[in-house]
Protein backbone atom coordinates (compact mmCIF):
# COMPACT_ATOMS: atom_id res chain seq x y z
CA UNK A 1 0.00 0.00 0.00
CA UNK A 2 2.85 2.36 0.71
CA UNK A 3 4.72 1.79 -2.73
CA UNK A 4 1.00 2.53 -4.42
CA UNK A 5 0.35 5.77 -1.95
CA UNK A 6 4.28 6.84 -3.42
CA UNK A 7 3.87 6.25 -7.00
CA UNK A 8 0.44 7.97 -7.00
CA UNK A 9 2.31 11.13 -5.61
CA UNK A 10 5.18 10.44 -8.15
CA UNK A 11 2.65 10.37 -10.71
CA UNK A 12 0.77 13.38 -9.81
CA UNK A 13 4.35 15.48 -9.22
CA UNK A 14 5.48 14.76 -12.80
CA UNK A 15 1.95 15.42 -14.37
CA UNK A 16 1.94 18.84 -12.88
CA UNK A 17 5.48 19.54 -13.71
CA UNK A 18 4.85 18.71 -17.48
CA UNK A 19 2.01 20.88 -17.38
CA UNK A 20 3.74 23.96 -16.07
CA UNK A 21 6.51 23.43 -19.15
CA UNK A 22 3.83 23.69 -21.60
CA UNK A 23 3.47 27.05 -20.40
CA UNK A 24 6.57 28.45 -20.86
CA UNK A 25 7.86 30.86 -23.13
CA UNK A 26 8.14 29.13 -26.47
CA UNK A 27 10.87 31.41 -28.32
CA UNK A 28 10.82 29.13 -31.60
CA UNK A 29 7.36 30.11 -32.78
CA UNK A 30 7.90 33.97 -32.64
CA UNK A 31 11.86 33.53 -33.93
CA UNK A 32 10.10 32.31 -37.11
CA UNK A 33 7.18 34.86 -37.30
CA UNK A 34 9.86 37.31 -36.88
CA UNK A 35 12.07 35.72 -39.43
CA UNK A 36 9.38 36.40 -42.03
CA UNK A 37 8.88 40.21 -41.15
CA UNK A 38 13.01 40.58 -42.04
CA UNK A 39 12.87 43.18 -45.34
CA UNK A 40 14.17 41.38 -48.51
CA UNK A 41 18.15 42.71 -49.03
CA UNK A 42 19.01 42.24 -45.53
CA UNK A 43 20.98 39.11 -44.29
CA UNK A 44 19.90 37.78 -41.19
CA UNK A 45 22.45 37.71 -38.33
CA UNK A 46 20.76 37.23 -34.73
CA UNK A 47 17.53 35.84 -33.21
CA UNK A 48 16.60 37.32 -29.42
CA UNK A 49 14.78 35.30 -27.14
CA UNK A 50 12.78 37.96 -25.34
CA UNK A 51 11.41 35.67 -22.75
CA UNK A 52 9.80 38.35 -19.22
CA UNK A 53 9.42 35.20 -17.14
CA UNK A 54 5.73 35.57 -16.90
CA UNK A 55 5.91 39.36 -15.85
CA UNK A 56 8.56 38.95 -13.44
CA UNK A 57 11.26 40.01 -16.32
CA UNK A 58 9.84 43.57 -17.03
CA UNK A 59 13.12 44.62 -19.09
CA UNK A 60 14.91 42.11 -21.61
CA UNK A 61 18.61 43.88 -22.74
CA UNK A 62 21.27 42.34 -25.25
CA UNK A 63 24.34 43.86 -26.25
CA UNK A 64 25.21 44.27 -30.28
CA UNK A 65 28.00 45.46 -31.68
CA UNK A 66 27.60 47.58 -35.34
CA UNK A 67 29.67 49.33 -37.74
CA UNK A 68 29.89 52.75 -39.11
CA UNK A 69 27.44 53.08 -42.85
CA UNK A 70 25.22 49.83 -42.08
CA UNK A 71 21.95 49.37 -42.20
CA UNK A 72 20.17 47.34 -39.36
CA UNK A 73 16.69 46.00 -39.12
CA UNK A 74 14.79 44.63 -36.19
CA UNK A 75 11.74 42.53 -36.61
CA UNK A 76 9.10 41.30 -33.75
CA UNK A 77 7.01 38.92 -33.45
CA UNK A 78 5.08 38.56 -29.91
CA UNK A 79 1.91 36.07 -28.77
CA UNK A 80 -0.55 37.72 -32.04
CA UNK A 81 2.38 37.21 -34.55
CA UNK A 82 2.44 41.08 -34.00
CA UNK A 83 4.70 43.79 -31.88
CA UNK A 84 1.53 44.56 -29.67
CA UNK A 85 2.64 45.28 -25.61
CA UNK A 86 6.20 44.72 -26.99
CA UNK A 87 8.85 47.64 -27.11
CA UNK A 88 12.35 47.45 -28.95
CA UNK A 89 14.57 50.43 -28.08
CA UNK A 90 18.18 51.32 -29.14
CA UNK A 91 20.66 52.71 -27.30
CA UNK A 92 24.00 53.93 -27.92
CA UNK A 93 27.40 53.11 -25.96
CA UNK A 94 26.47 56.14 -23.43
CA UNK A 95 22.52 54.85 -22.90
CA UNK A 96 20.99 57.84 -24.87
CA UNK A 97 18.06 56.65 -27.14
CA UNK A 98 18.36 56.17 -31.07
CA UNK A 99 15.34 54.46 -32.08
CA UNK A 100 12.16 52.63 -30.53
CA UNK A 101 9.40 50.34 -31.75
CA UNK A 102 6.67 52.49 -30.01
CA UNK A 103 5.33 55.89 -30.96
CA UNK A 104 2.60 58.04 -30.15
CA UNK A 105 1.07 55.28 -28.59
CA UNK A 106 1.30 53.09 -31.42
CA UNK A 107 3.31 49.74 -31.74
CA UNK A 108 5.97 48.96 -34.87
CA UNK A 109 6.64 45.68 -35.42
CA UNK A 110 10.90 46.35 -35.44
CA UNK A 111 13.05 49.48 -36.49
CA UNK A 112 15.44 50.26 -38.66
CA UNK A 113 18.73 52.00 -37.84
CA UNK A 114 22.01 53.73 -39.85
CA UNK A 115 24.72 52.96 -37.85
CA UNK A 116 26.91 56.36 -37.64
CA UNK A 117 29.64 55.58 -35.69
CA UNK A 118 30.71 51.63 -35.08
CA UNK A 119 30.64 50.86 -31.65
CA UNK A 120 28.63 48.92 -28.66
CA UNK A 121 24.85 49.26 -28.70
CA UNK A 122 22.25 48.04 -26.24
CA UNK A 123 18.85 46.53 -27.61
CA UNK A 124 16.29 46.66 -24.95
CA UNK A 125 13.09 45.05 -24.74
CA UNK A 126 10.08 46.39 -22.60
CA UNK A 127 6.35 44.92 -22.16
CA UNK A 128 3.70 47.47 -21.96
CA UNK A 129 0.14 46.12 -20.96
CA UNK A 130 1.06 42.84 -21.89
CA UNK A 131 -0.48 39.54 -20.25
CA UNK A 132 2.16 37.72 -23.19
CA UNK A 133 5.14 38.58 -21.67
CA UNK A 134 7.19 36.27 -24.41
CA UNK A 135 8.27 37.41 -28.07
CA UNK A 136 11.17 36.93 -29.91
CA UNK A 137 13.20 39.17 -32.44
CA UNK A 138 15.67 38.88 -35.51
CA UNK A 139 18.44 41.39 -36.36
CA UNK A 140 19.15 41.89 -40.04
CA UNK A 141 21.64 44.18 -41.65
CA UNK A 142 22.61 45.86 -45.06
CA UNK A 143 25.60 47.58 -46.52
Amino acid sequence: MKHLLILFCAFFFVAFTATNAQAQCNTDLYNNLALKKLAPGYTFVKSYRIDGKGGSRKKIEYTCVFSKGTDYMIRMAGKDGGPNGLIATLYDSRRSQLATSYLNNKYYDGLTFKCASTGIYYLSFTFKDSNSYCGAAVLGFRR
